[in-house]
């Protein structure tokens, strides 16, 4: 007889999303006219590491955002962090 080991995978979503700035750091990066690129530039200059596609994946809210990405980020795109709480 053995003992089996169940694996269980907890994903936690919220409204079927990784993260909810999903859609507010698209609008405030597509105001600003940055590119996926462009903003991937400004965030590794502050020291924080999001390529691209993390990029695409966050605005997708296919990725869950750090807080120090989500802080950096609101910096960058000159988002008032008042704004992102509205969205809980």
């Amino acid at each position: 007889m053995y003992n089996k080991i169940l694996e269980v995978n907890f994903v936690n979503k919220y409204n079927g999303k990784s993260n909810i700035s999903s859609e507010i750091i698209q609008k405030y990066r597509l105001e600003n006219d940055l590119s996926l690129e462009q903003l991937s530039n400004k965030l590794q200059l502050k020291g924080v590491i999001l390529y691209p596609n993390d990029l695409f994946l966050i605005e997708k809210g296919k990725r869950i955002v750090k807080d120090f990405e989500l802080l950096s980020l609101c910096n960058i795109l000159d988002i008032d962090l008042k704004d992102v709480r509205k969205l809980l």
